[in-house]
């Protein structure tokens, strides 16, 4: 038989039902949209940083020392560099032109983490400099600057030749801790490594040559580089014990020469001596007593080696890539089963009004695959075409803003996108299922049917007594159009669960979106507006002289400083879940006074911690992460290398780092050690700027690292901003799905009941008596579906909230009534607003449509 007129209708119902088609290739488009966009966001920002790091050589390993890196050093690092190439350079952190901008100046690299120029060039005279492009506001290409300290370079000035992109620092506001300026580094610089006079390398960097091919995430790339980094620790810390050795002979030695030295200068003083030799004697006991001071200052032998990790933008983006393919597993699915529902439903109903055209196709001899043919091709085309718009935002859209997002605060760029053939076709077989799928499945059923029966119109389903009916009294008092209203919505149960969990997937969604928006705003006023209410940390230097001790107590005393608390603060490194994370123990001399700095709380009753003989309070994200209770132990490693284990006495609330607060007792008792303070929470007055005062304290030189809470407030921000971008993404995702159900449910309501809505107006109904017959089933289970929904996005937001935060921070649990209320204005909005286009088609429906025959 001729196969003409049945592509002729499968075209027809294409143009003769475009909501309905509309509706399913805009369930398959938004869900492509976001489940390729969001499986292919953390693949396509790994692939960019592996291209990034691979055209920069970035170094595995560092080395450095406080005592530099002598021959000895070098012979063991090029023992362990046979098969890398290895890069000795210099550095040194100082101020620029007397202010407290500082900037951490490099010899220059040619093989390994080299820097990319973004303009000007790179140095080729001892005289020129190219600092980081995030200084561009503040110098420009040309001008002159000096530098404050320079002992190890030949000259102090220099001239500005470049902007350049640091290959090893690529967080902006996160650059690093320093002995100058304000305590954190402002940017970073190069010179040509001829402009350092240094006897000592400062800086070692080694690339492994097995690396270069592999997966910088990977585990077998983290894998090779631990065991390496372990290697190298262990013989440099033989050179370690050699090298005090040496120290201890030199220092007894200086000991020794400046005892000879006073002798010389009382002799000198009683022989008679002339004023040149005795200033001459005491200017060598001056420099014996400062070189014994730089050595104690400098105290035991430390090697630092670091991996890629230590850099905190690399770390960061790292997790950041993670995290989002976390949001895959949940986001895309709850999209797809939502249009998997919608879909099914559209389907059927279609299906159920071509019930006679399918019979008269069977009477007149066409197979069973001919008369599906129409279906098929309807189907297929709607979601083959949202596939295809969705696919499209998906590889090239969708990644790139989530990178954006993510890098708001990284200097990392040129963003590269991947194509994967698996998740295309993942996607349209998805798609396939829930639209052809479906109409499949509802085909067999209704061909299973013998041809008079499928002439025939399929007879209404039976009315049934619901359960409202039970309860009389409510029952009366309901209105002829309200007790239909119910019969209908129980009557269509198929009809009345897709539309209730459509609309309960959305709201899920909104909610899980609004709710983590909100747990991330709050974060930053907690931690520091309620919780931590000092504003710096200052940490003292190892066997301060007496005049640096002199220094220190005037700047405490000083006006700027509203209160100060001694206290023994102490930053050790304990790898969780296979990443190294810092945590900070702070012990008040008084612990009486600790509340006036940190408040300590629990965040479930708000109650008042304070320190106790029991134990130690810890941070509840270090609880979490550790699984610890009250009564657990808590085992740390000190950086001399002993391992303590601290009784957990309470968990306080806290959202940004890891803290362990213990009082003296606790401390000498689990510690086996005297408590001495080394450092200061410091509350400044209202009015002083907290750089300002940084920088006249480093100034001091009696203060080794400075923790500023400006600064922790700008990581914190950064965090927020990139979350929020990715947060305001998916809550987009989401409303335009409701969009998108909410239409494709209305229109097929509409056009399924269209006899139906022509017999109300014969009987005379006026219009917007006959849009709310239709569209009251509409209204009521759309409100029970975001009542689910709240449900749905509990769990969702809890769930995000526990495993999207990085690993250091946070999230503020719980969820907002606003939430609450945003989450289901949206859904109802949109259903108001389709309302109105149900009311404006109602208006046009012919009434004639009532008085044809079904038969």
């Amino acid at each position: 038989m001729s196969k003409k007129v049945l592509w002729k209708d499968a075209v027809n119902s294409l143009t003769n039902s475009w909501g309905r088609f509309i509706g399913i290739m805009l369930l398959m488009a938004v869900s492509a949209f976001a489940f390729i966009g969001l499986k292919m966001a953390g693949p396509d920002m790994r692939y960019t940083a592996q291209r990034y790091y691979r055209n920069i050589n970035l170094a595995d390993l560092t080395i450095s020392s406080n005592y530099g890196l002598d021959n000895r050093d070098l012979q063991t690092l090029r023992n362990h560099a046979k098969n890398a190439t290895l890069d000795l350079g210099y550095l040194r952190d100082t101020t620029v032109n007397n202010s407290k901008t500082s900037l951490r100046v490099l010899s220059e690299t040619k093989s390994v983490s080299t820097n990319q120029i973004v303009s000007g060039k790179l140095p080729n005279e001892n005289k020129q400099i190219a600092i980081s492009y995030l200084l561009k506001d503040k110098y420009r290409l040309g001008e002159w600057i000096k530098l404050d300290n320079h002992n190890n370079l030949k000259t102090n000035r220099f001239k500005i030749v470049g902007f350049i992109r640091p290959s090893e620092y690529t967080d902006k506001s996160n650059i690093g801790q320093t002995t100058v300026g304000t305590g954190q580094l402002s940017g970073i610089a190069v010179v040509k490594k001829s402009a350092f006079n240094s006897s000592n390398y400062s800086i070692a960097r080694i690339r492994f040559d097995k690396t270069k091919n592999l997966d910088p995430y990977s585990g077998a790339y983290q894998k090779f580089v631990d065991d390496n980094k372990k290697n190298l620790t262990k013989a440099l810390s033989e050179n370690g014990k050699t090298k005090k050795i040496e120290l201890n002979k030199n220092l007894a030695s200086a000991q020794k020469q400046i005892e000879q030295a006073k002798q010389q200068v009382r002799l000198a003083e009683s022989n008679g001596l002339n004023l040149a030799e005795r200033k001459a004697l005491k200017e060598q006991e001056g420099n014996l007593n400062k070189q014994k001071q730089q050595i104690k200052q400098l105290g035991n032998v430390s090697y630092y080696i670091n991996d890629r990790k230590n850099d905190p933008g690399y770390d960061t983006y790292q997790s950041n890539s993670e995290k989002i393919e976390l949001i895959t597993d949940i986001f895309p699915v709850f999209l797809f089963a939502v249009a998997a529902l919608v879909s099914f439903s559209t389907m059927t109903r279609f299906i159920d009004e071509e019930r006679q055209n399918i019979g008269v196709l069977r009477a007149l001899g066409y197979s069973k695959f001919d008369t599906s043919l129409k279906f098929i091709v309807y189907s297929l085309t709607a979601a083959l075409t949202g596939v295809l718009i969705g696919a499209l935002g998906g590889y090239w859209l969708l990644p790139r803003i989530i990178f954006n997002s993510y890098t708001a605060n990284l200097t990392l760029t040129n963003f590269q996108t991947l194509f994967s053939w698996k998740y295309l076709f993942l996607t349209i077989f998805i798609a396939v299922l829930c639209t052809t799928g479906a109409a499949l499945i509802q085909l067999f059923f209704a061909l299973r049917a013998k041809t008079n029966e499928l002439l025939l119109p399929k007879p209404p389903k039976n009315g049934s007594r619901i359960f409202l009916e039970r309860i009389k009294p409510l029952w009366q008092s309901l209105s002829f159009n309200y007790k239909v209203m119910l019969r209908n919505i129980f009557r269509y149960k198929v009809k009345m669960i897709m539309t209730i969990l459509g609309i309960a997937g959305c709201t899920g969604l909104l909610m899980m979106g609004f709710g983590i928006r909100d747990s991330l705003a709050g974060i930053d006023q907690k931690q520091y507006g309620e919780l931590i209410k000092y504003d710096l940390i200052a940490v003292d230097k190892k066997d301060l002289s007496g005049n640096q001790s002199r220094k220190l107590e005037q700047k405490l005393d000083s006006k700027q400083i509203k209160k100060y608390l001694p206290v023994h603060f102490e930053n050790i490194t304990k790898k969780i879940n296979g990443t190294n994370q810092d945590i900070s123990i702070i012990v008040p001399k008084e612990d009486k006074n600790i509340n006036d700095y940190i408040n300590l709380r629990n965040r479930q009753s708000g109650q008042k911690i304070n320190l106790n003989n029991h134990g130690a309070v810890i941070s509840e994200k270090l609880a979490n992460l550790l699984n610890l209770k009250l009564g657990d132990k808590l085992t740390l490693n000190t950086n001399n290398g002993k391992k303590v284990k601290l009784p957990i006495s309470r968990i306080c609330e806290m959202y940004m780092g890891h803290y362990v607060l213990m009082n003296s007792d606790v401390y000498e008792k689990y510690f086996d050690q005297r408590m001495n303070d080394n450092a200061q929470l410091i509350e400044l007055k209202s009015g002083v700027k907290t750089d300002d005062f940084a920088n006249s304290l480093m100034k001091t030189e009696a203060v080794n690292a400075i923790n500023l809470n400006t600064s922790n407030k700008q990581i914190i921000d950064s965090l927020i901003q990139s979350m929020d971008k990715v947060m305001l993404l998916l809550i987009g995702l989401a409303a335009l799905l409701a969009i998108v159900v909410i239409f494709t449910l209305t229109t097929t309501n509409l056009e399924e009941r269209m006899r139906e809505i022509s017999t109300l107006k014969v009987l005379g109904f006026y219009n917007k008596e006959a849009s709310l017959y239709i569209y009251r089933e509409t209204i009521i289970l759309s409100i029970f579906g975001i009542l689910f929904g709240f449900l749905i996005g509990n769990w969702l937001h809890s769930f995000i909230v526990d495993n999207l935060a990085p690993m250091n921070a946070m999230f503020r649990p719980g969820i907002l009534f606003s939430n609450y209320l945003l989450s289901a204005i949206i859904p109802m909005l949109i259903t108001a607003i389709m309302a109105i286009f149900v009311n404006r088609d109602i208006k046009e429906v012919n009434m004639l449509e009532a008085l044809k025959s079904v038969d």
